[in-house]
């Protein structure tokens, strides 16, 4: 509020401003009086605010206290048969009517004053039973206040001031060894043993500082003294060869060991964290160049098997993730450094025993134990089961291909799907609330059965079993109504037509679809190629059979039908034109091209028949347009190439199939007319 002249803060009742001596009128004074009186009302409360926000948090902290004492409390009389204790002053106190309540403070005075927060003399005595609330009391919640600066300031210093600290004092500790070595100050030996006590320093003085109820500053030395003892064994090995490297591999083992027990008893999920990277670590700081492959694996899958059932039991999923990365980065380094094909056989055990530990593993950790309304969560089990299948299919697939031959990679793949099927089955025991993840698992198994086809079998079989696939992924996608599953089943039929066109017919069975001719006999895997011909128009059908059964209770559209039976009759017509042609090109080369013409005829006849039965304006119209072709081909091109009697036959039997079409358009009149069906 300022004055309308100099622009000066009225901050009191006056007639007159106090910078330019404007005068006001008596209406103005009124409503600067109102203003400032408001004003006055709201500083005080939201003084009073402030005061309830002081007491309430040191309520806080008196709750807190007394809190743990009940604990302790409670631990001590567990073995002890409860007793209800009587206060000798229950009697005496007379139950306070609710007239008798505590008022609140007058207005403008503070709250602080009415709450006595000196009530130290009364933790340990009996406090009596509260007593239910008076009907028609209404109860008030305190609304809770958050200061995002103050939870920042807390969050620095009581953590990552501590974590820098603890790291500073660890390369303190490090400098301190080396400037005693170069002054000579103290031997081997001698320095080793400060860097151990300076560990046991740590982890005694954490363990005293939890005690006092400083948990979180507890641990973080305790983690720090659980780092100082890898480095001091580090260092006893690799700097001063006090140990040899079995001692210290075996030190190394007990301070992981210590690191999880520890975690597990403080229920720290991060000094299991640190026994985690700690153990992977041991063969690395403790490696002499020399390759020990039985030892160093057996120690990975001894570990992972340790650590991953603690991520188990205690529901510690970074220990899942931080394992498989560095199982994998480890094994990544020792086959660059060691693999060669004399160690096959234990490297692809002891990758595949990875591979089983990284898949059955997480599958448990989210799957096998009851938790509902988390399928979203669930999924996320699959990153490392997926990654895990890809990464050691590929490690797999090298190492068999080098020592034996592609089609061996097929037992790896058929592995990989049976183990998917597993889970699969598992998951639909678990009905409606693992749908999500069933149709995930089910789709991994289906992929490496689409690998193994091309894996294990060739030619046009490959293309046999994908036919069979997609039909059978379209069909498990409509039941559960999934569209990756849908995308995953039309990518599938897409690939098989192509390849049945542009690969089959020109490696495997040496027919051409531009220029059609057969260099070889035409019999050459005939039961082979009608057999693919068959199952490649057949899926097609298939595929419109099935999305018109399910179609108005899935994702599909309403034109999906429609368009699979429009691949399928353009598939169906190339594949009657290349066995045309090539029949007709191996024994009557100079009927070649007549035959086509007929065939085209009887085509677009068939495509009009149906058109009239299924009362289908489009079949009708592309059958008009298929005759028009046709009768193009005829008069300028059959007449100006062909010799009499193919000529006669190809005008005959043009001529024939267009009066029997128009026999049928008479026929079919009245069926036209009518409003054809939506």
């Amino acid at each position: 509020m300022k004055c309308p002249t100099c622009k000066s803060d009225i901050k009191y009742l006056s007639k007159t401003c106090n910078i330019c001596g404007y005068v006001y009128t008596e209406a103005m004074l009124k409503r600067i009086a109102h203003v400032l009186e408001i004003r006055k009302e709201l500083n005080g409360a939201v003084e009073r605010l402030n005061n309830v926000q002081s007491v309430l948090g040191r309520l806080n902290a008196r709750i807190s206290g007394l809190e743990g004492l009940l604990s302790d409390d409670f631990a001590a009389l567990t073995h002890m048969p409860p007793q209800k204790k009587v206060s000798p002053h229950a009697a005496e106190k007379p139950e306070v009517p609710p007239e008798s309540y505590p008022k609140p403070p007058p207005k403008g005075q503070d709250i602080e004053q009415d709450i006595n927060l000196d009530t130290d003399q009364d933790i340990g005595q009996d406090i009596p039973p509260p007593k239910p609330p008076t009907p028609g009391r209404p109860k008030w919640s305190v609304p809770e206040f958050k200061r995002p600066e103050l939870d920042f300031e807390l969050k620095v210093g009581q953590k990552w001031l501590l974590i820098i600290g603890i790291v500073t004092i660890v390369f303190g500790v490090a400098y301190f060894l080396k400037y005693s070595f170069d002054r000579g100050w103290v031997g081997p030996a001698g320095r080793v043993a400060l860097s151990y006590l300076w560990a046991i320093s740590f982890l005694v003085g954490g363990e005293l500082f939890r005690r006092k109820g400083l948990e979180i500053f507890g641990l973080y030395v305790i983690g720090g003294g659980i780092a100082v003892l890898y480095f001091s064994t580090f260092a006893a090995f690799d700097i001063y060869h006090l140990f040899d490297q079995l001692i210290a591999f075996g030190i190394m083992v007990l301070i992981t060991s210590f690191a999880t027990v520890s975690a597990l008893r403080y229920d720290s999920k991060w000094l299991a964290v640190l026994g985690l990277i700690g153990g992977f670590l041991t063969p690395v700081l403790l490696s002499t160049g020399k390759d020990n492959q039985i030892a160093l694996m057996t120690y990975m899958v001894v570990l992972n098997l340790a650590l991953l059932t603690v991520a188990l039991y205690k529901k510690w999923d970074l220990l899942n993730y931080l394992g498989f990365v560095l199982t994998y980065i480890l094994f990544t380094a020792w086959t660059v450094q060691h693999y060669s094909v004399s160690k096959f056989w234990p490297t692809i055990l002891f990758l595949n025993t990875f591979y089983a530990i990284y898949s059955v593993v997480p599958f448990a950790y989210q799957f096998l134990r009851a938790r509902t309304g988390q399928s979203s969560k669930q999924l996320r089990a699959f990153y490392i089961i997926s990654s895990n299948s890809f990464i050691a299919f590929g490690f797999s697939y090298a190492m068999i291909k080098d020592y034996a031959s592609v089609e061996w990679v097929s037992v790896i793949s058929i592995l990989y799907a049976a183990v998917f099927l597993a889970m699969a089955t598992q998951l639909l025991k678990q009905g409606k609330e693992s749908e999500k993840a069933f149709i995930v698992v089910i789709g991994k198994a289906a992929l490496f059965l689409i690998i193994t086809i091309p894996i294990l079998f060739s030619r046009h079989w490959i293309t046999i079993f994908w036919c069979a696939q997609s039909v059978t992924l379209f069909w498990l996608a409509l039941r559960f109504n999934n569209k990756a599953l849908i995308y995953g089943a039309y990518a599938l039929f897409a690939l098989a037509n192509a390849k049945f066109l542009l690969y089959d017919y020109h490696n495997v069975f040496y027919l051409y679809i531009d220029t059609p001719y057969v260099v070889s006999r035409y019999t050459r895997l005939i039961v082979e190629r009608y057999l693919t011909s068959v199952l490649v128009v057949g899926i097609s059908y298939a595929f419109y059979r099935i999305s018109r059964r399910v179609m108005p209770h899935t994702a599909l559209t309403d034109r999906t039908p429609l368009v699979f039976a429009v691949i399928g009759g353009v598939v169906l017509f190339i594949v009657l034109n290349v066995e045309t042609s090539a029949f007709f090109g191996s024994y009557l080369p100079q009927g070649k091209f007549a035959a086509i013409s007929v065939l085209w005829s009887a085509f677009a006849a068939v495509l009009l028949l149906r058109g009239f039965v299924h009362n289908n304006k489009a079949m009708r119209h592309v059958a008009f347009g298929l005759f028009l072709i046709t009768l193009f081909k005829v008069f300028f091109f059959d007449m100006s190439r062909f010799s009499t009697p193919y000529r006669i036959i190809s005008f005959i039997i043009l001529g024939l199939v267009l009066v029997a079409a128009s026999y049928l358009y008479h026929n079919y009149k009245d069926q036209i007319i009518k409003k054809e069906p939506s």
